[in-house]
Parts: structure tokens; sequence; C-alpha cells
């Protein structure tokens, strides 16, 4: 056979598999999303402070789409500021670790 075809041929088993080995990676990455996103809906809703019934039919409301939710733009404001203010202290932390790996 052609050298050039075999190399074609070879080329093209060894994509083949990195695909296969991403689109697996790519799944898993996905299951951990939505379970984070699970994770977080279940701390939002038991933060409310509610007992069991306020919290049953709070959420059979949400299923049935009689409650709706208003955001006030300043709380929304003052989340980003907390976010921003976390992304900053771990890029802090992240930075002595490194620095004290190298001494």
């Amino acid at each position: 056979m052609n050298k050039r075809i075999k190399r074609y041929l070879d080329e093209i088993k060894k994509t083949e598999a990195k695909i296969a080995e991403l689109q697996n990676y790519l799944k898993g990455i996905k299951t951990a999303l939505k379970e984070e996103e699970e994770n977080e809906m279940i701390r939002s809703i038991r933060s409310l402070k509610m007992d069991r019934t306020d919290l049953l039919a709070f959420l059979d409301g949400i299923q049935d789409g009689s409650v709706t939710f208003r955001v006030n733009q300043d709380q929304v404001s003052n989340h980003e500021d907390i976010n921003s203010e976390e992304l900053n202290t771990e890029s802090e932390e992240e930075t002595n670790d490194q620095e004290q790996k190298i001494e």
C-alpha cells in the first residue's frame, strides 16, 4: 500500500480515537455541571428557611407557574460585586500558594 495512504489511514484512526476520548470527557463535564446547578438550586431553596408546608406550596407554585420572581437590580449588582471579590481572593490565595512553593 502507498505510504501516504497508510499514513492518512493511521492519522484518521488517531483522530477518531481522540474525538471519542474528548466526547467522553465533554459528557463528564456536562454531567458535573448539571449536578452543580442542581446543588445550587437545593442550597438556594434551603436558604429560604420555610417550614415544610410553605416550602411544598412554594415548590408547587414554581412547577405550575403561579409563583413569580422579582429581582432588585441593587441586589444583582451587590451579588456581582461579591463574586468579583471572591475571585480576587481566590487569585490572591493561588499567588500565595505559588510563592510558598517557590520558597
